[in-house]
């Protein structure tokens, strides 16, 4: 993921109705909660794993840590996709798409 796009992601709450920039996670917070197993290229803004056995162990793990996991990621996308500002007829996604205009900026989870 994109840090803006993880920012946006991990904020999300269940009884949100739009996406409050003060709420925001700065993402050095994010990447010391996480103890080293995850890393941050500076110039492409893209936060991955240490390593592919740290995916690896988490997957093998994941219900002794979430076993909600699923539902909670589900959750957290049909919250952010029923946000008010997304409900329009046209909702331009680019620039040669005609109809309202999100700000790509605050939702950067839009283009998924």
């Amino acid at each position: 993921l994109q840090v803006a796009e993880l920012r946006a992601a991990v904020v999300v709450q269940e009884t949100d109705s739009n996406l409050d920039e003060e709420s925001l996670i700065d993402i050095e917070d994010m990447v010391s909660v996480c103890a080293g197993l995850v890393t941050v290229d500076e110039r492409s803004q893209t936060v991955s794993l240490i390593h592919y056995t740290t995916q690896e162990y988490l997957e093998r793990t994941r219900a002794n840590w979430r076993p909600d996991a699923d539902a909670a990621i589900a959750t957290s996308c049909l919250t952010y996709l029923l946000f008010p500002v997304f409900d329009v007829e046209f909702l331009e996604v680019d620039e040669d798409s005609p109809g309202e205009r999100a700000d790509r900026q605050l939702y950067p989870l839009l283009d998924y």
